[in-house]
């Protein structure tokens, strides 16, 4: 009886041993296939990540492109700006611009240079010899032409202010223009260009335009002072002197002038008595620029 139970049971454990076997090979079959659907899930994933990151990479790529896009035309933008000219000036705003950079510009440093020639030499007829003599007597380096040409501003005159301390007559005036007294005005790219009504007599009071414009012309009341210093043996008793073709040109840069150039004819008449009465007459042209202007 033993025997046969000891039998029964030996029997039973090795039942027991390979129903685990069997258990163990079949939960073998079927993780299996888990593992390999996983793997593919993980690797869909991955392709979709990587999908995802192109699809980044393009998008910023084509910001990268949209930004320098913007920064070109920015750029041609600017430089479109920075190219662009300042608009010139009306008639009515230069005309203030100039009157209040003038005021400025005769305080500041400047060169100048004026040119006076005769288009007809004083001429007194026949007392041309008389009046040499009386001259070359006091100054034997002198004569009428050289005489007169100094108070007419006959030659050339250059120097630089305030170093050289020009003749107030030959430095920048604060000028007192008007808009009328604006002829022929004309404006291209900062340059200004414009015409002055004729003068004959001008005083140093701005009572005409070249007088509110420049003090670069003579007086009756200089030349007789300019005689009376260089002899009394010879009086003034008239002049009369016609200024004509004004022209003046006004650069500006930056909202300064830079440059001015005037120029103009002029003749003259003058009634001397050296003993007996002479009449004399004469004729130049002046052309003067003030150049460097820095205030």
């Amino acid at each position: 009886m033993k025997k046969l139970l000891a039998i029964l049971l030996a029997g039973s454990m090795l039942f027991a041993f390979a129903a685990c076997g069997g258990n163990t090979d079949d939960t073998t079959t079927t993780t299996a296939p888990v593992a390999e659907d996983t793997t593919a899930a993980v690797e869909d994933t991955t392709a979709a990540v990587e999908d995802t990151t192109a699809a980044v990479e393009d998008t910023t790529a084509a910001v990268e492109d949209t930004t320098a896009a913007v920064e070109d035309t920015t750029l041609a933008a600017g430089e479109t700006t920075a190219a662009a000219p300042a608009a010139d000036m009306t008639k009515a705003e230069f005309v203030a611009f100039l009157n209040a950079e003038t005021a400025k510009a005769a305080k500041g440093s400047y060169n100048y240079n004026r040119d006076c020639s005769y288009t007809s030499p004083v001429d007194v007829g026949g007392a041309t010899g008389i009046l040499n003599g009386i001259i070359s007597a006091i100054d034997e380096n002198s004569s009428l032409d050289t005489v007169v040409g100094d108070f007419l501003g006959i030659g050339v005159k250059k120097g630089t202010m305030p170093k050289d301390g020009l003749k107030d007559d030959y430095q920048i005036k604060a000028t007192k223009l008007t808009e009328a007294d604006l002829g022929n005005f004309k404006a291209a790219n900062g340059v200004y260009t414009f015409t002055l009504a004729n003068a004959t007599n001008p005083k140093k009071t701005n009572a005409t335009p070249f007088s509110r414009f420049t003090n670069d012309f003579i007086t009756h009341e200089e030349v007789v002072d300019g005689i009376a210093e260089f002899t009394t043996a010879i009086t003034v008793n008239d002049t009369t002197v016609n200024y004509k073709d004004i022209k003046v040109t006004v650069t500006v840069a930056d909202g300064k002038i830079t440059n001015i150039k005037y120029s103009y004819a002029f003749d003259a008449t003058l009634v001397l008595k050296a003993g007996i009465k002479i009449t004399g007459t004469g004729a130049a042209v002046t052309k003067a620029e003030f150049s460097n202007i820095k205030y």
